[in-house]
């Protein structure tokens, strides 16, 4: 069984190195009006998105993020957690406290999350590419400063949209039996066999690939990956100072 969407999904590759071709703003608008169409908690569309355009700025998001790509290919956003707009729109203290504490931070974190990946999708259904930047949060408040965002705001994703100027391969994903389990959390008998499976296909990925092949095993990567968590160890303390998490002072 195969429709157009699963193939879309099936094709996805990151793209990290743009053309010069430019993607016109009726494309962008178009990108981002039907991706608004992606699901959103209680209807509070709690997000909102920069695009950056300012070439200093923009190298300095390529330093925060290490991808000097960022500075001058394709065009870049920063997605933004937001509730903002629906602290103006409710417009009383209760409202406030309530739209700022964890469980409506965690709603805006997630409708960015949404918006990012329908963006992703509506992206490569018009023969783009892009890349979705976590590494924004290499420094968060670096962000904030450089954006000049408002309380109530925090970057969660940088993307990066163009046309791809390379074809990388398809990376593998884990197959279902690590990852779907039923009724309950209970791994299978085949889990450990499923994990050296996609670890043998994983490494065969990176031994032969056409751009930076190198040797590499699924818990070795699973280990590297850790070393970004000390550049966001400060994150809910920046989310507070933009006024989020107000009960964690109680």
């Amino acid at each position: 069984m195969s429709n157009a969407i699963i193939e879309l999904l099936n094709q996805h590759r990151t793209q990290r190195n743009f053309t010069d071709q430019s993607v016109s703003d009726a494309t962008l608008a178009q990108i981002i009006t039907s991706a608004q169409q992606a699901p959103t908690s209680q209807y509070l569309q709690a997000y909102s998105l920069i695009e950056v355009t300012n070439p200093h700025v923009r190298q300095q998001l390529a330093t925060i993020t290490t991808r000097s790509t960022v500075a001058t290919q394709g065009r870049l956003l920063v997605v933004l957690a937001d509730q903002q707009r629906n602290v103006q729109l409710a417009a009383t203290p209760a409202a406030k406290r309530a739209l700022t504490e964890l469980d409506r931070f965690m709603g805006s974190v997630e409708d960015a999350t949404l918006m990012t990946e329908a963006m992703v999708m509506v992206t490569e259904s018009l023969g783009l590419g892009s890349v979705v930047l976590g590494s924004i949060n290499n420094d968060t408040q670096a962000v904030i400063d450089l954006l000049q965002l408002p309380a109530l705001t925090l970057p969660v994703f940088g993307f990066q949209i163009g046309y791809p100027a390379t074809q990388p391969e398809k990376k593998p994903r884990l197959g279902l039996d690590a990852i779907l389990f039923k009724d309950h959390y209970a791994q299978p008998a085949s889990y450990q066999a499923e994990l050296t499976k996609f670890d043998q296909t994983l490494h065969a990925y990176y031994e032969h690939r056409s751009s930076g092949a190198r040797e590499e095993h699924l818990a070795e990567m699973t280990r590297a990956a850790l070393g970004t968590a000390a550049k966001r160890r400060d994150f809910l303390k920046i989310a507070q100072r933009q006024g989020f998490l107000p009960e964690i002072g109680d």
